[in-house]
This record gives structure tokens, sequence and C-alpha cells, in this order.
């Protein structure tokens, strides 16, 4: 066996090409003068039953196709000597010569010649076949206005697993996983390229095929670079999901003629056709096909040389057509590469990606809409979710563009899972429905270190018609690490505490619309009613102490996105975005992550801001150590109070003559409260005051009266096992009607924090 043999009856008229695997060739039929494209299969991969099975399988799939947008095969020839498959020669070029001379294609162009080379797969998905290597290479566009899809080497029957293969540049996400090849890989394929026509550039680029692996799986296709009108076409085809993609070629036309003859009119495939007639006129012209038939030769006979792959005939000039081939990528692709790891990496030139830029780009971000039809339920979907692009490491990126998916991921899951219930499609189908589910993404804030996102869910159906169906909701991604940040992140571990989530849901009520709703109690003893709050312990079930909605974070605070529903209200009471701006949240925030927000963390000892600039309006403090928390009222500056093996705030009002102090301590002394209450008492007497009112129990103590210098005192302190917490107000006798409200109020709030412990 030799590389001389050739197919019999058939004269050999030039070598187009060479490759890894075998050698493709111009060849005259000689009882009919027909030309035909020759490709063989190298001698020494006879001998290679893996190699010489995929030769027959091309052979006997590209014999089940019929189609006029298929390069059609004559023959499929074996021998002891050799093997080959005869196909048709078109006078054409490949896409990829086409764009090496025009780089970039106007839409029009690029649809038409999408449309053709889609016809030729669909007919191949008719036929049960998939391509799996649909690339510019192998897409001949004719000069009689018509494009030809080339090159079986890699397809298999749909459904079937074939060789992890491709040109990388193209291969769908499933494709890379080693996946069955399905009629929806052949169309991400289909739509990379029409990526690159209208571009002049691949959707992902990289030097490994590795990173492009992990671009193709995860990364977001920068629809930025394409024409408006054609995202959602390259958004859909280039689905990760396969499932979110046409199920077949001849789907994807569909698609195709509808956003074409709205972008570009009636008559799109027309004029697309009529630009490119020029070009590929041109370079038609300066194929070995072309060439012979202009000089008349196309008939000529060649002679098989001994020692030679074949010598052109008289008159054609081995040199001309030897140099054209080289630059000009004709009818029929190589089967050629280099098998490496399982994936054939086809060599430089043959539709391999360029080099990448010299440094990674920073992380950048893209809201993806991904929209259709679901193929079993009567469900239509239109979903946005952020992705992310660029950055150092890939698999950071692949970490945080999968939790950036998973919301709307979750989000079709349970409706298909309600649509699929019997009662609830039979409903569905009465009504004559198709719920439509939309999601749309929003970016909160983006720092170099953190991502927050909101979702906003939506569903149209009168079957589903609950509110519960219609809400938004947050997450924030550590950009680092690929991350979802949880509670146990952002907050500090005092807050996360039962007297934690009472803070919070004191400093978010001023904010929420209506407030935090009541709900009668249980078992009916003490107050009817009692207010929900944000502890998620708090809800059937119970759980941690951690906030009782999803929340993200923006340039002036966070966004809690409560859904009153789950916290007890009534379900008519829908959801509520409740912002809480910086100034009443970063004593609750961890300092790492408060560096991620880009902010300066505040001290141990955090001091609020003076409530004198927010006039007319009171505040909220917590103390980050201890967790107690007191209402301020409007007009009082802050500074801070240090009594022993503790931490507080003294707020004072300097035109009132009034103070109130708050603090925590941890129990080092050991004294009981009635002890504690003796030493206040004996210290107000002593100074010639008198106490009007005293109570102590194993829970704290309780004291008011009056100082020696005639002002009016109330203390009170709440202690536990391990720290105690407690707030005094001092003020002038001749101010208590105008104070009696607000040191009421105050009292009434006042909220000691987790005393079981030290701090």
């Amino acid at each position: 066996m030799n590389d001389t043999w050739h197919v019999p009856g058939y004269a050999e008229v030039d070598v187009l090409g060479t490759g890894g695997f075998g050698r493709v060739v111009l060849a005259k039929h000689e009882a009919s003068g027909k030309m035909a494209a020759i490709k063989y299969l190298r001698a020494e991969f006879l001998a290679d039953a893996r190699i010489a099975d995929g030769f027959r399988r091309e052979a006997w799939l590209l014999s089940g196709v019929r189609s006029r947008h298929v390069v059609r095969l004559f023959d499929f020839v074996e021998s002891p000597q050799g093997a080959a498959l005869v196909m048709e020669a078109v006078p054409g070029v490949s896409l990829r010569a086409l764009l090496v001379a025009e780089n970039v294609l106007p839409p029009e162009a690029a649809l038409a010649i999408l449309k053709g080379s889609l016809l030729g797969l669909a007919d191949a998905h008719a036929a049960g076949v998939v391509h799996r290597d649909y690339k510019p290479g192998n897409v001949l566009v004719s000069r009689e206005g018509e494009s030809k899809l080339v090159d079986f080497g890699l397809a298999t029957l749909d459904g079937h697993n074939g060789l992890t293969a491709g040109s990388p540049a193209y291969m769908a996400p499933e494709q890379w996983a080693g996946h069955p090849g399905r009629p929806a890989t052949d169309v991400y394929a289909a739509t990379c390229v029409f990526y690159q026509c209208i571009t002049g550039r691949r959707p992902f680029e990289a030097d490994t095929s590795e990173q492009l692996r992990t671009l193709h799986g995860g990364a977001p296709v920068p629809l930025e670079a394409v024409p408006e009108a054609v995202r959602p076409l390259i958004a859909r085809g280039m689905a990760k999901d396969p499932a979110w993609r046409p199920a077949t070629a001849d789907a994807f036309v569909t698609e195709l003629e509808a956003v074409a003859r709205k972008a570009y009119g009636k008559n799109w495939e027309k004029r697309g056709w009529k630009r490119l007639a020029t070009s590929a006129a041109a370079l038609t012209a300066l194929t070995p096909l072309a060439l012979l038939t202009a000089a008349g030769t196309a008939a000529a006979p060649v002679a098989a040389a001994g020692a030679g792959a074949g010598v052109t005939a008289t008159g054609t000039g081995t040199g001309l057509t030897a140099v054209m081939a080289g630059k000009i990528a004709i009818a029929v692709a190589i089967l050629g590469g280099l098998v490496a790891g399982g994936l054939v990496i086809f060599p430089p030139g043959d539709d391999d990606p360029p080099a990448p830029p010299a440094a990674a780009a920073a992380l950048s971000v893209a809201v993806q809409t991904l929209s259709g039809r679901d193929p079993a339920l009567p469900i239509s979907h239109e979903l946005q979710y952020p992705q992310v692009s660029g950055g150092p490491d890939a698999a950071v990126r692949q970490r945080i563009n999968d939790v950036l998916r998973a919301p709307v991921d979750k989000r079709l899951k349970t409706v298909r899972d309600a649509v699929a219930d019997p009662s609830t499609l039979e409903r569905i189908r009465e009504e004559g429905e198709t719920p439509a589910l939309r999601s749309s993404a929003r970016v909160l804030r983006q720092t170099p270190g953190l991502l927050s996102v909101r979702y906003d869910h939506d569903l149209d159906s009168t079957v589903l018609g609950h509110t519960t169906w219609r809400f938004p909701e947050a997450l924030s991604v550590d950009l680092t690490t690929g991350r979802v940040l949880g509670p146990q992140d952002v907050f500090r571990p005092e807050i996360l505490t039962a007297a934690g989530m009472r803070t919070l849901t004191q400093r978010l009520t001023p904010h929420a619309k209506n407030g935090f709703c009541t709900v009668p109690t249980v078992t009916g003893a003490g107050d009817p009613e009692r207010q929900v709050g944000m502890d998620a312990a708090d809800r059937p079930g119970g759980g941690d102490h951690v906030p009782a909605a999803t929340f993200g974070f923006t340039e002036t605070g966070a966004e809690f996105e409560i859904l009153w529903y789950e916290l007890g209200c009534a379900s008519a009471a829908g959801n509520e975005t409740v912002a809480l701006p910086y100034a009443e949240l970063d004593d609750l925030l961890q300092p790492k992550f408060l560096t991620m927000l880009g902010k300066t963390a505040p001290a141990a000892s955090s001091t609020p801001p003076p409530t004198s600039a927010r006039p007319g309006a009171g505040t909220t403090y917590t103390n980050a150590r201890f967790g107690f928390t007191t209402q301020v009222p409007p007009g009082y500056t802050a500074s801070p109070s240090v009594p022993e093996d503790g931490e507080g705030m003294r707020f004072t009002n300097a035109a009132l003559g009034a103070t109130l102090t708050v603090w925590g301590t941890n129990n080092s002394g050991g004294l009981k409260p009635a002890e504690k209450l003796a030493q206040l008492v004996a210290a107000v007497e002593g100074n010639d005051g008198r106490v009007t009112f005293r109570s102590a129990d194993a829970d704290g103590y309780t004291a008011s009266g009056y100082h020696g210098d005639g002002r009016i005192f109330y203390e009170h302190e709440a202690s536990g096992a391990g720290s105690a917490a407690g707030l005094s107000w001092i003020y002038p006798a001749e101010h208590k009607t105008e104070l009696d409200k607000p040191v009421t109020d105050t009292v009434k709030a006042f909220k000691p924090g987790d005393l079981s412990r030290p701090h």
C-alpha cells in the first residue's frame, strides 16, 4: 500500500491540499469528463481500525444526506491498496477564504450564507446526521449564490457519541464534554461562525484548548460587538444549555428569516448574495477548478506518475494551481489534525484560534438574554442573567458564571415542575394559554472584589396567576473566589443573633412603605398580635438567625428583597424592596466585607453618624461588639462612652441639656443585678439625690429619680450569664414634658443583645 494509489477511472489534475490523515485532489472522470474532488486516506492509516472505520462512517453518513446545500458523495472506494471518497467538485470558495479577503461581511450577506449552510445542516439532521465540525473552512460559497456544507469526517448519528473532536473555536459546551452529538450542537457552531462573519473575530479567543473549553462553557457571548438587530439570534443560537437553543437547524432558519425580514426588509437575502457576488466570483476564478476550465483543459487526462503524487496535464502548470491552492481554501476541507488528549486539534491555518492578547482583561459583565419555548410543555421564556468575561483565572470565572446563571435555571425548573403537574397542565390546556416566564437582571454594584446582582422574576399566566409567582431576588458574588456571599460573610457575628435580627428589623422598619406587619399570636396569651421581623429563625421550621430575605448592595446602601408573605404577612402584601443606607448599615457589616464594597471599615467602637445630620428624623444605633440596640431621637450628637470592660455611646442634645447613654459590659466583676442597683442608689443618695423607683431581679435592675442638682435620671440594665447591657437618661426637670415621649420611646425600643456570653 502506498500513496501513489488512485481511484480507478479518475485522472488526477491537481493536489488541492494535504493533511495529517490524507490528501484531497481534483480529478477528472475519464469516461464522462466530469470533475470530482477525491479525498484519500493515507495508506498507513488503513491498518488503524478506528481511523479506517471513521472514514467508512463518513461515507455511509454522507450517502444518506440528499441536499443541494450539501456537497454530494459520488462514490466510496476501498481496496487493499487504499480508500477514497469521491465527491462533487463545485466551483466556489470556502467561507474561510472569503473571510480572509473581506474580514467582515455585511449582515445580510452573512445571514444569506448562514441560511444556505443551515439548510444543508437541516437536511443532514432530517437524515439523523449531526455534522459536529461546522466552521468557515467547511462552508462552500459558490459563484451562483449558494452556500454548501462539506466534510462530514467528524459526523455522528443524532444522539450517538463520536470522538470528542471538532474545531475548538466553534465547539459547543456539550461537545467539549464529550456528550452525544445533537442538532443543537451544529446550531451552536453555525452561530459562532455567523458571529465571526459580522464582527471579524471569533466569539472566544485563547491560546490553549483548555482556555477555550472554559470560555465556551461559561463566558457570556460579547454581544456588544454585533448589530443590535441580530443579538437575540446569536444569544439564542449560542445558549450554553442546548435545550435553550433552537432544537434543529430548520427551526433556526425559521428564526433567522424572521429576524432578517424585520431588521433588513423582505429582500434581505437577494441583497446579501448580490453583495457577495463580486468577491465570491473573483476568488472562485482563482481556484484550480476554475483555472482549468478557463484554460480549456478541463478534459485533459493526467497520467499517474510512479513515484509522484500526480502530475498535472500540459497547459495548466503545477506551480500556478499549487500556489493558488495554498492561498485559497477551496471546496473540500482536509481531514487532518493532531489527536491530543482525545480532542482533535486542527493545525494552524485551518480555523484555529489566533494568539490571545498579551494580558488577560479585567472581568467585565454583560447581561445575556435567552428566549424560546419549552419543547415538551406549553411554556415560553425570556430570561436574563449576567455573565462575566476576562480575568486571570478561568476556573474562578466559570464558578462566577455558574452562580449567576443559577437563579434563572432554578426559576425555569420551578415553573416547569408546576406546569408539569397533571391537574395544572390540564387547566392550562383548557384555557388554551402558554405561561410566559420572564426574568430581568440588573447589576447593582461592581467592585474589583464584588458583584451584586438583582433578578426580577415574572410570570404571565391566568392559571398560575398568584402574586407569589412574581418576585425579586438578589445575590452577591466574591469575584476573587467565585463564591456566593452568605449572611456569615456579610454581617458581624453579633448581628447573626436574635437580638441582632431585631436590630436589623428596627432599622428597616422606617424605610418600609407600611412598616412590618403584625400577625395574631398562636397561644393568645399576652399581646394578641406580634410584629413580624427579619429573623429567619422565627419562620416555621426555625433555623439560623439570618435575614429572612435576599439582599444586594448598591452605591448608596443595601436593598433587601422582602417577600412579606414569607414573613407571615398576608399573601396579598406581595413583596417590597426596602433600601437601608450605609449610614445605618456600616456598623452591622463585617470589616472584610466593607473593604470588598470599597468602604473603610469602622473601628471596633463604631460611632454612628450624628443624628443631628438627619434633622426631623431619629435613627437606630446598634453596638457591633455587644449587639444592643437603641432608638436615638433626632437632634442628638454621638460620642464614645467607655465603661470598664465594656463599650458604649453617649448621645447629647445641648439645647435641651439631655443625655442618653447606652453601654454593654462583660460581667467580670460577678455582681448580681440587686448589688448593682444598691451601688447606684448609694451613689445617687450620697450626692443629695433621691431615688423614686427601684426594682431588681435575676434579669436586671431599673431605677429612676432625681440627682442632687435636680436633674431627672432613668437607668435600666439587663443582665445575663456572660454580659450586661443598659441605658440611662439624664435631663433637666424643666424639659420633662417635651422629653417624656422620646424617653419612653427609647426605653421601649431598647434591646440588650445576646447576654449569654461575654463579648
